[in-house]
């Protein structure tokens, strides 16, 4: 007999958000809050907007900068809170800003 029809799928949707956020900051590189202070407000602006699912063009279209620009900040923003992914970034800048 087989374990697996009795284990039931998990999806990450059947968590609340803040769940998930935390599961994946676990995972961060970096750990220390005062990590935070060396994002411009320019990484926190496109940081809370892809957090919030936009698209790499909608964001630059909306800040008026190049697609290109916009996927530098957004290494610089992965890389500046140790994240490992765009959605952990997004959970780790959203847990500290708000």
């Amino acid at each position: 007999m087989s374990v697996y029809p009795a284990v039931p799928v998990v999806r990450r949707e059947d968590f609340a958000p803040d769940v998930v956020c935390e599961v994946y900051e676990l995972g961060s590189r970096r750990r220390d809050p005062s990590a935070v202070n060396e994002l411009t407000s320019r990484q926190v602006t496109i940081g809370r907007m892809m957090a919030t699912g936009a698209k790499d063009a909608a964001i630059a279209h909306e800040l008026g900068l190049s697609l290109r620009t916009i996927r530098s900040e957004i290494s610089a923003l992965i890389a500046g809170l140790g994240a490992k992914s765009r959605f952990q970034a997004g959970c780790l800048l959203v847990r500290r800003f708000g």
